[in-house]
């Protein structure tokens, strides 16, 4: 069993800029740290397993360790691009989730994943200027056989989904890692920040994932 607890120990070199009020409201440094681990986790698997084993689907999930970090990253995407959007003076930006662009490469290639996580992670945190509250429309498909959904929403609350989205596929991409590819990923990794803090307040922690909700 491979450990990649190195690897997660000195992820300072991730952080680029220096951190400005913005980036540091909740909504933002969540998301950043999400974006941190995404090429933390990419980084691991090349370091331990090799690029091919990146996207080397698990028979009993269906899925690599790739698929769902790119799954996860691409909606970050749809974040970033709409700050910049609004940073360019548009306004109520549509966050298209599920007709986001695919990039099939991200999950064939974990250099170019973490190379990827981290433009998004500079470009997120140089956010000066733009209005976490603003309008957006996040679009989603609620029904296979009908058009998108466009719900209301704030910039915030969607870097909050994103951040919070990311941390369940983390867990998902833990057990790939774990049972198909021999690596162990760090305990808290994909575990929600809800459980975690259940954790250090309940001295009966089994340590087994508990989605306690928020």
């Amino acid at each position: 069993m491979y450990r990649a607890a190195k690897r997660f120990a000195t992820p300072q070199r991730w952080r680029t800029r220096r951190l400005s009020g913005w980036s540091t409201t909740p909504e933002v440094a969540a998301l950043s740290a999400c974006l941190e681990r995404h090429g933390l986790i990419a980084e691991a698997v090349l370091d331990s397993c090799g690029a091919a084993a990146f996207a080397d689907a698990c028979p009993a999930i269906g899925a690599s360790v790739g698929a769902h970090l790119r799954h996860s990253l691409e909606h970050v995407q749809c974040c970033a691009t709409a700050v910049e959007s609004l940073r360019n003076g548009s306004r109520t930006p549509i966050l298209n989730y599920d007709g986001r662009e695919r990039d099939a490469e991200l999950e064939r290639d974990p250099a170019y994943l973490a190379a990827r996580s981290r433009e998004l992670l500079n470009g997120i945190v140089d956010g000066d200027g733009v209005d976490l509250d603003a309008e957006v429309l996040a679009a989603f498909a609620l029904d296979a056989s009908g058009d998108d959904a466009l719900l209301p929403s704030t910039l915030r609350r969607e870097l909050a989904f994103a951040a919070h989205h990311a941390t369940h596929h983390f867990f998902v991409a833990g057990l790939v890692a774990k049972s198909h590819l021999g690596l162990a990923l760090p305990d808290d990794v994909g575990r929600a920040p809800a459980t975690l803090r259940h954790d250090r307040q309940s001295s009966s922690s089994t340590g087994a994932y508990v989605d306690v909700g928020g």
